[in-house]
């Protein structure tokens, strides 16, 4: 059997809050397989980005495909069956035991008011165990630390069984070690097949797990390719309006000149 090859164009859409317009005419694609860190200043438009993907905002013209299909045309249902969204930790409004909240990544697959069936509870256990999770499967969200917060709402993405997965900063607020057991979790299902577009700010980490960037700046494209050749000094520099009292590394470390 032949494997799909996951894909995502977005062509030349608009989108603005009221009279603000923030996407003019952008327009990027997605290839299969693409770990992208999406990058760029505060208010250029990543998180926006994400949630047209998903179809959690409406843009006004241009279009969305996905796997060559508009995403109007797919049912709720049958689109998350292919898209997975993690979004910001604080965007969470559940409260409930680890389990359950895993569990809600099999609603598309489950019928209206059905009871959770035997292979769900495989596939939930599965993905607390891949999360390293299965101790804290009856802890509520409330109790758990910044790090395995995320990796909650990770394997609840997880659970959804779904071929492209977006993150909207979830390295945010996590210390060291926790942002590594977070891009360890992604690599491993890059690895298996999974398109992961993750925004981040950290470009060290970026540089070390990423294949692909993509650099935004005022709701626009800058650049979208491999990711050493988008964070470059030279980029970062454009990207972020730093002069020259910052200094910048090819590893993405950037310090302040103190001379």
């Amino acid at each position: 059997m032949t494997q799909v090859q996951n894909k995502i164009q977005v062509e030349h859409i608009t989108f603005g809050y009221e009279q603000q317009s923030l996407f003019a005419d952008l327009s990027v694609t997605f290839q299969d397989n693409e770990f992208c860190a999406i990058v760029g200043p505060n208010g250029s438009g990543k998180t926006t980005l994400l949630k047209c993907i998903d179809r959690l905002l409406p843009f006004r013209t241009g279009d969305i495909l996905v796997n060559g299909q508009t995403i109007r045309q797919y049912s709720p249902t049958d689109l998350a069956k292919i898209i997975s969204y993690v979004p910001q930790s604080q965007e969470q409004i559940f409260d409930v035991p680890v389990y359950d909240i895993v569990m809600m990544g099999l609603y598309p697959y489950q019928k209206k008011w059905q009871a959770a069936r035997p292979e769900d509870d495989v596939i939930v256990r599965q993905m607390l165990d891949r999360c390293h999770l299965t101790h804290l499967k009856g802890r509520f969200l409330r109790e758990l630390s910044g790090g395995e917060r995320q990796r909650t709402l990770i394997a609840r993405a997880m659970a959804q069984q779904t071929p492209i997965m977006l993150l909207d900063e979830p390295l945010a607020n996590l210390d060291v070690a926790h942002r590594y057991e977070i891009m360890d979790i992604l690599a491993n299902l890059n690895r298996q097949g999974v398109m992961v577009i993750i925004v981040m700010h950290d470009f060290p980490i970026a540089l070390e797990y990423a294949t692909h960037a993509l650099l935004m700046k005022g709701g626009a494209v800058l650049q979208h390719d491999l990711i050493r050749r988008v964070l470059t000094p030279d980029n970062i520099r454009t990207g972020f309006d730093l002069d020259g009292q910052f200094l910048i590394d090819d590893k993405g470390h950037i310090s302040k000149n103190k001379i």
